[in-house]
């Protein structure tokens, strides 16, 4: 005898069932989605085997689904938007479908007709003021979401929505067509300006408009760049203050701190020649531009600018303003602005908190002195001194020896040092003292020198080429032609080498900001970075080692794209980013 598997189907509300033949497999059934399965009032849950015989006693129920609608709301994260989240569930009329005769079927409903719940526009509007939203509401839409349906197709909707902030216009600050001239012509000679002549004016700025979030809180427009012209030496504002015009001849200086930007009028001394054995060293207060070259050995102090239209040799330099040399610097020492490492800095802070102390525990000792009606004359205050130097304050004595030893001879410090170590050299000198006012004004000389160095930070060298020189500069070096060749640049703000072509190497090049360069390094030896922000080298020539405060890493000849900077924990770490140098 044949075996044949038996079949089940379903048709028009009724199961029909036949049985299988010989060995052939029972057929069976399975309960779908919405779809509950009863043999003899027994609920089954899993997949039944059917014959025959219980045909009739095998019912289906279909689950019901009740209409439901829940809604929420959810600001974005910067409260602009305020979104309307449905959670809707309809209620439906199933039947159960047609199956053909198979020894296996789901048994499975389809829809015949579906009822939506209803949701109101009051409903959405009560929402919105349980939490607080009052900006922005878009009500027709909402409307129009309630009237339309369209909450039955989708489930979020953005209604509400704030008003951005507007950004207002930042001041300018336009400088006279003489002045741009000037700058042009920087190594011509050119009529200084003249009294009365307008050097630069401010364009007012114009302040932004706040926005408004959904909750209606206010959003304070960007910050706008303003500043406060001021007129300094030898320059008078117009009444308006808009303008900065000259008081006497001479050229001008512009210089921006925090939100101040400072015009002055400094005088220019134009030398057509070379500083050499004709003219000898020179010391001179203003600008000095030099129309040859700086020969050898001789030595230049300038307190502002100063530009050289040829070369410098073998020269030590030292300037309060920015240095422009046309072509190269050889062989020479530069010192410009008031540089100083950050440990010197801090020692530098460090005495003036302890001389502070100092002040105090002098005015402490005699007052108790004389509430004791101690006779105080037994007890001058050059005793006093140096008995407080000698225990109390013995720190502050060799802090200051040691400043003395490491503060460059060329620096207006220097001076102030000079006349205050002599008694900390041999502390019996402190006996003849009087009272404590030399180091009270020893304090304020350490607190004005920081405060100019801090006016004079950035300050720039722009040159074509560097070699065997040692630099020291507030601010920043910048190469416009060949690049450098083994020196020993420290650097405020930046080293940059501009040219495609340009290169560093050989030397040690620090730089608390930036140091850029195409090419770096030679086969010789190695070249010698240490950074404060970022790196960037295009092509590695020879060894290169980079150091930041609390890292080091071994570059190797030929290595391309060398792009580092210096993370929160003071490492080396790679970055996409590039440097912006348009910015020098």
């Amino acid at each position: 005898m044949e075996n044949v598997d038996g079949k089940v189907s379903f048709e028009d509300g009724n199961i029909n069932v036949v049985n299988p033949v010989g060995l052939g497999r029972f057929p069976r059934i399975k309960a779908g989605e919405n779809i509950e399965i009863y043999v003899e009032d027994e609920k089954k849950s899993n997949e039944i085997v059917v014959s025959e015989e219980i045909e009739d006693n095998i019912f289906f129920k279909i689950k019901k689904e009740e209409k439901d609608v829940n809604i929420d709301l959810k600001l974005s994260e910067d409260k602009m938007k305020a979104y309307l989240l449905v959670d809707i569930n309809s209620e439906k009329k199933f039947k159960i479908k047609n199956k053909e005769a198979a020894n296996e079927i789901i048994i499975e409903t389809e829809v015949i007709e579906e009822e939506f719940p209803n949701l109101t526009s009051k409903e959405i509007i009560t929402l919105l003021e349980e939490s607080n939203i009052s900006y922005g509401v878009k009500h027709d839409y909402i409307r129009e979401i309630v009237r339309d349906g369209i909450y039955t197709d989708e489930n979020k909707f953005i209604i509400a929505e704030g008003k951005k902030p507007e950004k207002g216009k930042d001041a300018e600050l336009i400088k006279s067509d003489f002045f741009k001239k000037h700058k042009e012509n920087m190594f011509n000679k050119i009529k200084s300006f003249e009294k009365g002549e307008v050097i630069c004016y401010k364009k007012e700025g114009k302040l932004g408009k706040a926005g408004i979030n959904v909750l209606g809180e206010k959003i304070p427009p960007p910050k706008t760049e303003y500043f406060d012209l001021v007129a300094s030496k030898n320059v008078n504002l117009s009444p308006d203050g808009l303008k900065a015009i000259a008081l006497k001849s001479g050229q001008p200086k512009i210089r921006k701190k925090e939100n101040e930007v400072i015009v002055k009028v400094v005088k220019q001394y134009i030398l057509e020649g070379d500083i050499d054995k004709n003219t000898g060293n020179i010391k001179y207060e203003g600008d000095l531009l030099v129309k040859g070259n700086i020969k050898d050995y001789f030595n230049v102090d300038v307190g502002s600018d100063l530009k050289v239209n040829g070369n410098v040799a073998n020269a030590n330099i030292s300037t309060k303003g920015n240095v422009y040399v046309n072509n190269n610097i050889i062989s020479s020492n530069l010192r410009i602005g008031n540089y100083l490492e950050e440990k010197t800095i801090k020692k530098l802070n460090k005495v003036i908190n302890r001389l502070s102390d100092f002040k105090k525990a002098v005015v402490e000792i005699l007052g108790v002195a004389k509430k004791r009606d101690i006779n105080i004359s037994q007890y001058r205050t050059g005793k006093i001194i140096k008995l407080l130097f000698d225990n109390k304050f013995e720190d502050t004595v060799n802090l200051i020896l040691e400043l003395n030893e490491n503060i460059e001879n060329d620096t207006v410090l220097k001076d102030s040092f000079a006349e205050i170590v002599p008694y900390f050299k041999d502390l019996k000198k402190l006996k003849d003292l009087e009272n404590e006012d030399i180091f009270l004004e020893f304090k304020n000389q350490i607190k004005r020198f920081l405060n100019n160095r801090s006016n004079n930070e950035f300050l720039d060298i722009r040159t074509g080429y560097i070699q065997n020189s040692n630099i020291k500069i507030g601010g920043s070096v910048i190469i416009n032609k060949s690049g450098c060749y083994n020196s020993d640049i420290e650097a405020k703000d930046s080293i940059i080498v501009k040219n495609s072509i340009g290169y560093i190497k050989g030397g040690n090049y620090k730089a608390q900001n930036l140091i850029y360069s195409n090419k770096a390094g030679n086969r010789l030896g190695e070249t010698n970075f240490y950074i404060g922000g970022q790196i960037y080298i295009k092509k590695a020539l020879g060894s290169l080692v980079i150091k930041s405060k609390r890292d080091k890493k071994i570059i190797t000849a030929d290595e391309n794209n060398i792009n580092l900077k210096v993370n929160k924990n003071k490492k080396l770490e790679r970055t996409n980013i590039l440097p912006e140098i348009d910015n020098y």
